[in-house]
């Protein structure tokens, strides 16, 4: 994975704003129907959640690539220009003057902890990489573990509506009774209660799916006066994995990461101990000509010039108080604490995937009959709803009916966004593309 540059991470920030723009400028006033897809491109585009997490990672790659620039030499130069004093006595004639002069020098560091210094700096720009896609990864899985949520709530805002229309026919139905003598006036009193009963539920139900919406919305940082509604099915999200153990699993994010701060860790130690336990190699030279007085007149001379060559170290590094071994005990503290929970999360991963497969397949058999459940509950409340016209049922045996029907839609609902939740689990957890079990 690639990280782009900051000039076209900047362009790249410029475009999406612009396209957030022409999106609320377009759809302003309308309905906007959004697939989950969708909704994903929208919500990467524009959290600002994983707008920082991008810019951090723009600043480690940064870092990266410009650590090399240790393993260069320095220079430097200046301009001076000098005069006689004495404090003793008149300077001599002829030598009250200014003397031009200019310095330059150069300077060579060689250490092994500089070439552990550009590895930690490679090693933190990879762990920022992973901890973007990480970011990335967990606001997709949010963005479409929301998104069919808002459908389950839709379907039951349908089907509370469906319910109401439903207690109002036998209100209607038993009033009818009623004034036809076939039926005693408790039953048209029963039926109003439930019928009010249910209204309520209603307009509960519309007010859950409204502040689901505008959730998703800040979720996809998208005014809340855009109107949009979501393109979607729960009952044809269809798994398209195998459950008898043959899904190949990717390593997960969660363990890359700890390895690459085992890695970083590992830099940083290693720079530490050969700073302090090995000598290092300094080249310098450095000029200062001066234009001064010489036997054949006034000319250029650099008397003070010089060129050496030094190896040295820490001696304090040897005392095993000292700062140094001190930083190397605390680093080797974090790497073993580190490949702890590397090794703990390897293993808490292997039990979540059983888990989510046995899940998988509960509701793989639960699902076929849960529908027939529901046509069966249809079938009941038809016949008996017939036979409560006829007079040959009472109304507690309709209402029963009813609810039974009620209760049956609403548990297949769920069931079928627990199936997308679950493959949603099972497709992070395995670190694939979302959607590629459906």
């Amino acid at each position: 994975m690639e990280f782009p540059r900051r000039n076209s991470y900047l362009i790249s920030m410029k475009i999406k704003r612009l396209f957030i723009i022409v999106f609320v400028l377009t759809f302003a006033g309308t309905v906007q129907a959004l697939t989950v897809d969708e909704a994903v491109r929208i919500a990467l585009d524009n959290n600002l959640g994983l707008r920082r997490a991008a810019l951090n990672t723009a600043t480690l790659k940064r870092a990266s690539d410009r650590s090399w620039n240790s393993l260069f030499p320095t220079f430097s130069a200046g301009v001076m220009v000098s005069h006689p004093t004495s404090v003793t006595g008149a300077i001599p004639p002829g030598q009250e003057v200014w003397t031009p002069g200019f310095s330059f020098s150069a300077g060579l560091t060689l250490s092994t902890a500089t070439i552990e210094a550009v590895r930690k700096a490679q090693a933190d720009y990879e762990a920022g990489l992973l901890s973007y896609e990480a970011a990335r990864q967990e606001l997709e899985f949010q963005v479409r573990r929301l998104f069919y949520q808002i459908l389950l709530l839709d379907a039951n805002r349908e089907l509370a509506a469906q319910n109401f229309a439903s207690a109002q026919s036998r209100y209607e139905q038993s009033a009818a009774l009623v004034r036809a003598g076939q039926a005693p006036h408790l039953d048209e009193l029963s039926a109003r209660v439930d019928m009010e009963n249910m209204r309520p539920m209603v307009r509960q139900a519309e007010i859950i799916y409204e502040n689901a919406l505008d959730t998703f919305k800040t979720i996809l940082g998208i005014p809340a006066e855009t109107a949009i509604k979501l393109d979607g099915y729960l009952s044809k999200a269809v798994f398209a994995g195998e459950t008898g153990g043959n899904l190949v699993a990717g390593e997960s994010l969660e363990a890359a990461i700890l390895r690459s701060s085992i890695q970083s860790l590992e830099a940083q130690r290693n720079t530490v101990r050969n700073s302090a336990y090995i000598p290092s190699l300094r080249l310098s030279w450095n000029s200062t000509p001066l234009y001064i007085d010489t036997p054949i007149g006034r000319s250029w001379n650099d008397i003070n010039g010089s060129f050496s060559i030094s190896l040295g170290m820490s001696l304090d590094s040897f005392f095993p108080w000292s700062n140094a071994k001190t930083q190397i005990d605390t680093l080797n503290d974090h790497i073993r604490s580190t490949q702890i929970q590397l090794a703990d999360s390897l293993r808490n991963r292997d039990n979540r995937l059983n888990q989510n497969m046995r899940t998988l397949e509960r509701i793989l058999e639960s699902l076929e009959a849960m529908e027939l459940n529901v046509q069966l509950a249809q079938d009941t409340y038809n016949m008996i709803e017939e036979a409560y016209r006829r007079g040959a049922a009472d109304y507690q045996r309709l209402r029963g009916a009813g609810d039974a029907l009620e209760q049956a839609r609403y548990r297949l609902l769920s069931e079928q966004f627990n199936l997308i939740v679950s493959v949603l689990d099972l497709e992070k957890e395995l670190n694939i593309p979302f959607g590629t079990l459906f």
